[in-house]
């Protein structure tokens, strides 16, 4: 009878861990799944809001086509979105989701053939009475060889491709646009816990910058007011064209205060855009430069996106995000006061830390 029952036991135990295997890879299978029925719940709803849009629009024939193309046009777009990520929009975006994808199915392979042996040997070589008992074994030496050297040879090709190419590192974080015509250049200023977005304003030149001269609510990054920097548009967002290379040079700001005159250091921060595919850290007294360009001609223009702090910067971290808007020519003038490609910045004032203010005092 305690025979019966261990032999019992040891086949439920079997039985539970197929069971559980089975369960797993449902479960992963069925995720894409998941993620596309929210999609497909959000165009069932605009497919019932079509009648009303059809009423409305019945008077003007016109304006209902257009509102259906638009529409198909939007349900287009839903379908080629990757699955948990927003659309790419930068000219390098699509690039890089290519090297997610591959990396991804490379990983996930590997992952299927590594739990599905453990798996396998779980139940293959459970305890059941009558078996012989499981002996250790210090493994196969060409089989360990063997798979350290597929490993390395596939990190050194994944390595190697994303360097070259139109999305490759070398383009994206060592080709920098030269500034002038054409180029939009932005200095972006992250603080504990803000972004500030610096444009030049219409005499083209970027304004000195020092710390003495931060006000609250009135001059937060501390331009120079009398100097070149009196026409500088200061914004809490990033605006820029469509179809230009955008040129950003990164600033971790630390904050003085005038009162007690106390200086904060900076921190690191992250600049993070996931419709760019752009990420890029703000290191303390360490500024840095990244571009890049929205595609031109695909809806982005009027439409508003995300920038967040990828990094945590304090208990506010995630407070710190910014409105990212795609304009026109005629949105520009109206967002920056001024005809930016009228008189186009060349340069970039060097950057004047707290410690530099210190020495030039004395």
């Amino acid at each position: 009878m305690i025979l019966t029952r261990e032999k019992g036991r040891a086949g439920q135990l079997g039985r539970f861990w197929l069971s559980f295997g089975l369960l797993a890879v449902t479960l992963i299978l069925a995720a894409p799944a998941w993620c596309q029925e929210e999609k497909g719940a959000a165009a069932a709803g605009a497919v019932q809001a079509e009648p009303a849009v059809k009423e409305e629009g019945a008077a003007n024939p016109g304006a209902r086509l257009a509102e259906q193309i638009a529409t198909a046009q939007e349900a287009a777009a839903a379908k080629k979105t990757l699955l948990w990520m927003p659309d790419a929009i930068s000219t390098y975006g699509k690039g890089v989701d290519d090297l997610f994808w591959l990396i991804f199915w490379i990983t996930g392979v590997a992952w299927v053939i590594v739990m599905g042996l453990m798996l396998y040997f779980l139940i293959r070589y459970r305890h059941r009475e009558g078996h012989d008992k499981a002996h250790y074994t210090h493994g196969n030496n060409k089989l360990e060889v063997t798979w350290t050297l597929v490993t390395i040879v596939i990190l050194v090709f994944i390595g190697v491709i994303q360097l070259w190419g139109d999305s490759g590192w070398f383009n994206i974080r060592l080709r920098l646009p030269e500034m002038g015509k054409d180029t939009f250049p932005v200095r972006v200023y992250g603080e504990q816990f803000a972004w500030h977005f610096n444009y030049p304003g219409k005499d083209g030149k970027f304004g000195d910058q020092r710390h003495s001269y931060i006000q609250s609510g009135v001059n937060p990054v501390g331009l120079d007011r009398d100097g070149p920097g009196k026409d500088d548009k200061l914004l809490p967002k990033l605006v820029v064209p469509e179809g230009k290379e955008v040129l950003i040079q990164l600033i971790s700001l630390g904050k003085y205060n005038l009162d007690t005159e106390i200086y904060t250091h900076p921190v690191l921060h992250s600049f993070f855009s996931p419709h760019l595919r752009l990420k890029r850290d703000l290191v303390p007294y360490n500024e840095g430069n990244i571009w890049f360009e929205v595609e031109a001609g695909k809806g982005h223009v009027g439409k508003k996106f995300e920038i967040v702090c990828a990094e945590l910067c304090g208990e506010g971290h995630s407070k710190m995000r910014a409105d990212f808007e795609v304009l026109d020519e005629a949105g520009l003038l109206k967002a920056l006061g001024y005809d930016w490609n009228a008189q186009p910045a060349t340069e970039f004032p060097e950057v004047v830390h707290y410690y530099k203010e210190e020495k030039d005092e004395e």
